[in-house]
């Protein structure tokens, strides 16, 4: 209907219903695009009475009809965004006439209901998201980790575990995303439940057998999982520093990691606690007389008890190839055990009989748990 018989019928009938019917024709005739120049003009005027129109119902239909109006003005779209949460809630939800500063804007009060509306949205640049992160309830926190279009950089997922830190709600969205920053990761490890745990192996690629973890706990384990063969030093090195920022960066970790054969973490974090550059670390460690492997361990702060741990394993990795499979890492962490027991064997110095009975109950520990070998069939 052209907008000139709008304005007739405007001036026949006023009422609510023939308001919101003409809101719904302008809305949806700007919508196509397809009106004259000077129909286009004449349509936004009319648009400009209905977005202030007293009734409800009439503002309704129109925020409903221009949702996606390309060249809605951005004034209109404005007052619908301002409007009652049912009035604003399309345009929030869905018009790209509203600026990231808008949106920012809107979202820093405390409605609840176009909070979601915006963190609905079919996508979300970083500085949206992080308003929302910082300003939402939970359950606008788990809108927007659940949303693929958002754009989250680490410190809006940061804020998002500070503030929850304890919710599987915003835990379970955050891994089910696409990718994840490195130390977002590592802090999901020490909170998640174990079925969430599997979960974050699953879908972030994450060596899932862990039957040669040694010595630590299941936070470690699970941490370390986060890096392989495959990973690139800048990830490596990403989780080492996380890891000491955080506290959690210490000989056990370390020693875990040697047992495995996973010696870039293990460089790396051997540097990142001597305050050495990597390469340098890397040259010590596998220094033929081990005496650079001695002093690196020692300003890192190792424990005498786990330098044997670390000699033998650092040993093993150089005179033996590691294979990719479970079976080859079986095979390492037992010759790396044997190696400890020999060593204890020797009497090693600096290591007392508490140590050793200590190591002994680990490592016994470790053997005890890993899965028999399937019978052979006759």
């Amino acid at each position: 209907m052209p907008t000139a018989a709008l304005v007739a019928k405007l001036s026949k009938d006023s009422s609510p219903s023939a308001r919101a019917e003409v809101a719904e024709t302008v809305g949806i005739a700007l919508d196509t695009g397809a009106l004259a120049e000077g129909e286009r003009r004449l349509a936004t005027d009319i648009v400009r009475r209905l977005a202030v129109d007293l009734e409800r119902q009439v503002r309704e239909t129109l925020a409903q009809a221009v949702r996606r109006t390309p060249d809605l003005p951005h004034d209109v779209a404005l007052l619908l965004a301002r409007d009652i949460a049912s009035v604003a809630t399309p345009v929030l939800s869905e018009s790209s006439v509203l600026t990231d500063s808008d949106l920012v804007d809107l979202v820093v009060g405390e409605d609840e209901t176009k909070q979601l509306a915006v963190a609905a949205r079919p996508s979300l640049s970083e500085v949206v998201a992080d308003a929302l992160v910082a300003h939402g309830s939970e359950d606008v926190v788990v809108a927007v980790v659940s949303n693929p279009g958002a754009e989250l950089a680490e410190p809006t997922l940061d804020l998002a575990l500070d503030r929850f830190p304890d919710s599987e709600r915003v835990h379970a969205p955050m891994i089910a995303r696409d990718a994840l920053p490195v130390a977002v990761a590592e802090r999901l490890v020490a909170v998640v439940s174990e079925r969430l745990k599997s979960e974050l192996v699953r879908r972030h690629a994450l060596p899932s057998d862990l039957a040669t973890d040694l010595i630590l706990e299941s936070r470690e384990r699970a941490t370390l999982a986060l890096v392989d063969d495959n990973s690139s030093p800048e990830r490596v090195e990403d989780l080492v520093r996380s890891l000491a920022t955080g506290g959690r960066l210490n000989s056990s970790i370390i020693v875990r990691a040697a047992c495995v054969g996973d010696m870039a973490f293990v460089e790396t974090a051997l540097a990142v606690m001597a305050g050495v550059p990597v390469d340098n670390a890397g040259r010590l460690v596998h220094d033929a007389g081990r005496r650079g492997l001695e002093a690196l361990a020692e300003k890192a702060g190792i424990a005498a008890r786990d330098k044997v741990v670390l000699r033998a394993a650092i040993e093993t990795v150089d005179e033996t190839e590691l294979g990719d499979g479970p079976a080859d890492r079986d095979r390492f962490a037992e010759t790396v055990i044997e190696r400890v027991l020999t060593r204890f064997d020797a009497d090693e110095p600096g290591v007392s009989e508490e140590d050793v009975q200590y190591l002994i109950k680990k490592l016994e520990n470790y053997v005890s748990h890993r899965p028999e070998p399937a019978a052979s069939q006759a």
